[in-house]
């Protein structure tokens, strides 16, 4: 007998497999490159430090559920104030978020103490903090609505508290990660007082799912979404109207939350760290809490929204200071009504006159400053009118310098008032020396009537520089047809700059919306060619019209830093224009512009925000794989169940489901678009391209993710088997007090009676979490696994010996029972219990983080799961599965391919829903297995059987 053909003996891989492998692979070090980018580049964040030692006061909440605290923050010479419960300001109450402590507020509210210090203002601030027991409620739902309740009677009781002569009409909320959530959710009770809250700070906020993991949290965004709107069909609600939204994200170095998830369409101002001027750096997700830079940036935003002395409505001069400070600083640290006047009185006395008539570019640089304030008139000509001006101060402190006139009736030359256009400029990254820009187009001048163009320089004894650039538009500016592939193989050509003296070049980018990859990440390239001084400097930017911000990036004689653009999956408010690349050049160098891929920053970019589908694809090559398996045992007459991997589908059948699948879901999308609602990064379900080819991608990584991980597995049992054993012997010894005996025992009868394993799972999951039931009870289908593989182990081992007794003492033959069907089915089963367990690992986590609390979970998602499997499993593991020649095997298999196409169809941005249809799939399994006495055996047995008897008679007589 070939006693071979009963080893574990796996296909040959095709060609497909190895694509799949090389993919893995790739994907595998850009994400890896990615999750360690924090570590390996420099963080640029200057950190905020403590002046006094901080001190947090608690304070009562009625109604506490007892896990939950509100404190207050003090320091210094506040303490004793604090302690007595005396508060004279406008309340700040900031809200951690996943995993966030109450103590992350130190930072903010220890510089705002300092600055209101330093600048002796009567504008007080009182910071308030919540303990929500770090709970982590970014992948846990179920915590939502108590901590957005426990945060609402916060506030009620933080107002209680004020004395009556001081009590605030409002206060200001700050939200870090999903606190800026539980701000925005305080809206959804009916009975919260919306005029309590004037403004809503969130950082690195997601106003966009990372992803579902439970339908508690799906719910609670919904809620959400309905009264402050999604920017496109469902406006803000109307008693919000005045509720001012600020939202900071961290950038590329965020990997936690990118930057599309912290984009919302309702917000007054959406900014980018590495945008915000004066800030200029990604940060990552905690680092946004400490950021000098931009904690600086912060508090001035909440004394200069105190400091109104405009017309304006208290809304409408928070988004002006909020703007200022996060989107167009033109100057200084600090925002005021007459930063900028509008007209300005242009002739003074002692000043030196400028005016050259005959040259477009000019630049002037003064290296040891001016003893006399300059002003330099640049006359506009006729042929100006489509024509656009660029200006670059360098080191120019005064808030005022560009401006436009008609020249006095009688002078002819010179201007008595002008018009300010300083407003309109804007400070710049810089390595030295502070800069600023701006760019004007002539005709809004010319609606003036304005002929000239005037810039001062004020006396001073620092280097000052100032460049100067008139240009016909269509000259300095290119359009490109976008392309997702530029950059990829050779660096793509911008721009070529051959001359001296200009100093802005533009390059409007059309299509990259609609690009194949909008999450390809790529590097713009000043490169200078030939400069005529040793030091020069120069910038780039880009700006996405319907974002606010700028991403700069710099190019000088000490320093290169490459401008890294990516078009984040946001969402187009202005579909008429296009994002564009601007380069502000030094005049006095020769530039190569160039633009490249960054390949891995692409890959690892892709890899982490669609990887959040992975669970979905895993689920859908399980399915595919256990269809198979149950057509084999519909087709056969033989216990002919094979092994996992010669068990997955052909890659023709794939795409040939996957092409039909996706006609479904562009049909779905369509009708009805909130079923697959956009998390993370994956927006383009529904798209048919796009679909095909990330979907034909992922599918293909996953698959050879599987195919490695499901061989490790089966070393693990066939190596690991006794030393599982032996371990699991050690554990009970110890709980026993190394009774042998009793273990012994015991692990007997849980081999013998496994509906023990999950009566006790079962009792484990209704007093605990469903999801710590479903972990014991994969430990002990593993153990049962690694028990049967033994088994099988042991009787080839022995066969040669009983073969030898049996044969040459006895005359007989032995036969070999050896089966590994069940094994292979349960491998199976085995994998898609693990899935579950995934998908439902967020609920032992918080679980766990609650334990101290409360033994229980509650909400518990994964309950109902555990019962069923748990029931399931009691069934399954005393049964001698599968059940040979039953009925409906076809059936089931086709059950199986139905329910991979569903999970690709509503599971890939909703995980939570992965695990009931494999519930339900697992549960009519068992059905078909246990009822076989009532399912009867397949007529077509009979018939072959008799067909083939017929047949060899025939054979013989011939």
């Amino acid at each position: 007998m070939d006693v071979w053909k009963y080893i574990v003996r796996i296909k040959v891989p095709s060609p497909v497999s190895y694509v799949s492998a090389i993919l893995l692979l790739i994907f595998t070090t850009g994400v890896y490159k990615q999750l360690t980018l924090t570590q390996k580049t420099a963080n640029n964040c200057e950190m905020t430090f403590m002046f006094e030692y901080p001190h947090f006061v608690e304070i009562s909440v009625p109604m506490n559920r007892g896990k939950y605290n509100l404190y207050a923050y003090t320091e210094g010479q506040t303490m004793e104030k604090i302690k007595s419960m005396k508060f004279y300001g406008t309340p700040v109450v900031f809200i951690p978020g996943h995993s966030g402590s109450y103590r992350q507020v130190r930072s903010i509210a220890s510089v705002n103490i300092r600055k209101m210090y330093h600048i002796q203002s009567n504008i007080k601030f009182d910071f308030f903090t919540v303990d929500l027991n770090e709970e982590y409620s970014a992948v846990f739902g179920g915590v939502l609505l108590q901590q957005t309740a426990f945060v609402s009677q916060c506030i009620d009781t933080i107002i209680k508290t004020y004395e009556y002569d001081y009590k605030p009409t409002s206060i200001i909320l700050i939200g870090h990660s999903m606190g800026g959530i539980i701000a925005k959710g305080l809206f959804i009770d009916p009975s919260f007082d919306t005029d309590l809250v004037e403004l809503i700070i969130t950082l690195a906020t997601p106003h966009r799912p990372l992803f579902l993991a439970d339908h508690y949290m799906d719910s609670y965004y919904d809620q959400v979404e309905k009264i402050w709107g999604n920017g496109l069909d469902k406006p803000r609600s109307s008693f919000l109207s005045n509720i001012s939204l600020l939202s900071i994200g961290g950038g590329h170095r965020d990997l936690m939350v990118w930057p599309c998830l912290t984009y919302t369409p309702h917000a007054d101002i959406n900014a980018l760290s590495l945008a915000i001027p004066g800030v200029w750096t990604s940060t990552d997700h905690q680092c946004i809490l400490w950021c000098k830079s931009l904690v600086k940036s912060i508090v001035r935003v909440l004394f200069d929204s105190a400091e109104s002395e405009s017309d304006n409505t208290i809304y409408e001069w928070r988004k002006k200071v909020s703007s200022y400070h996060f989107d167009k600083r033109s100057n200084g640290k600090w925002f005021h009504s007459n930063l900028h006047p509008i007209t300005v009185k242009l002739n003074e006395p002692n000043v030196i006159e400028w005016n050259e008539t005959y040259k477009l570019q000019r630049s002037i640089s003064l290296e040891k400053g001016t003893a006399m304030p300059i002003v330099i008139h640049l006359p506009l000509f006729e042929k100006s009118f489509n024509y656009e001006m660029t200006a670059e101060a360098v080191n120019i402190e005064y808030h005022d310098w560009v401006f436009s006139c008609k020249p006095d009736y009688y002078s002819k030359k010179h201007c008595l008032f002008g018009t300010n256009w300083s407003s309109n400029s804007t400070i710049s990254v810089s390595k030295h020396m502070k800069r600023r820009h701006i760019t004007l187009k002539m005709p809004d001048v010319n609606k003036l009537g304005h002929s000239n163009l005037v810039f001062k320089i004020k006396n001073t004894k620092k280097p000052t520089a100032l460049n100067i650039d008139l240009y016909e538009a269509s000259d300095r500016t290119n359009q490109m047809s976008w392309r997702f592939w530029y950059g990829v193989f050779d660096k793509h050509l911008l721009w070529k700059v051959g001359v001296f003296e200009t100093i802005q070049y533009k390059t409007i980018l059309h299509g990259w919306s609609a690009s194949l990859c909008m999450h390809c990440v790529y590097n713009v390239h000043m490169v200078p060619i030939k400069c005529s001084k040793k030091h020069h400097h120069a910038v780039s930017k880009f700006i996405v019209p319907w974002t606010q911000g700028v991403l700069h990036g710099i190019t000088s004689d000490s320093y290169v830093e490459p401008l890294r653009i990516s078009l984040e999956n946001i969402p187009q408010s202005n579909a008429t224009k296009n994002p564009y690349l601007q380069f502000i050049l030094d005049p006095k160098c020769h530039y190569r512009i160039e633009l490249d891929l960054s390949f891995m920053d692409s890959i690892g970019t892709i890899g982490l925000k669609y990887g959040l589908t992975f669970p979905s694809y895993i689920g859908i090559i399980i399915l595919l794989v256990l269809s198979n398996q149950f057509s084999q045992l519909a087709n056969s007459t033989k216990d002919d169940c094979s092994i996992y991997h010669n068990s997955l589908p052909s890659i023709i059948r794939v795409f040939k489901t996957l092409a039909v699948t996706i006609c479904f879901l562009t049909a779905i999308q369509s009708q009805w678009p909130n079923v697959n609602k956009p998390i993370g990064g994956i927006d383009w379900l529904g798209h048919p391209l796009k679909t095909m080819v990330f979907s034909s991608l992922l599918y293909c990584i996953t698959n050879s993710f599987m195919y490695f991980a499901t061989i490790a597995l089966w070393m693990m049992m066939l190596f690991w088997g006794k030393a599982i054993n032996e371990l699991l012997v050690r554990f009970i010894m110890k709980m026993l007090r190394k009774n042998a005996t009793l273990s012994d025992w015991i692990l007997y009868g849980f081999g013998k009676l496994p509906i023990l394993v999950s009566m006790i799972a079962i009792l484990i999951s209704y007093h605990t979490c469903g999801t710590v039931g479903l972990v014991i009870s994969a430990f002990f289908y593993y153990f049962l696994l690694c028990t049967m593989v033994q088994d099988c182990i042991d009787q080839l081992i022995y066969y040669p010996v009983i073969f030898f007794k049996d044969y040459f003492m006895k005359g007989e033959k032995p036969g070999l029972n050896l089966s590994l069907t069940s094994i292979h089915l349960h491998f199976s089963l085995f994998l898609l219990w693990l899935l579950i367990c995934g998908c439902h690992l967020p609920c032992s986590i918080e679980w766990a983080r609650n334990y101290h609390h409360s033994k229980y979970l509650d909400p518990d998602p994964s309950w109902i799961s555990s019962l069923i499997l748990n029931t399931c499993a009691g069934i399954l593991w005393q049964m001698d599965i599968p059940k040979r020649n039953l009925k409906f095997y076809a059936q089931l298999s086709n059950l199986c391919v139905v329910a991979s196409i569903i999970l690709f169809l509503f599971c890939q941005t909703a995980l939570f829903r992965i695990a009931p249809i494999l519930t339900l799939v697992f549960l009519i399994v068992t059905l078909h297995q246990c009822f076989s006495s009532w399912i009867g055996v397949q007529d077509l047995i009979d018939n072959q059987v008799s067909s083939a008897n017929d047949k060899v008679p025939q054979k013989k007589m011939e």
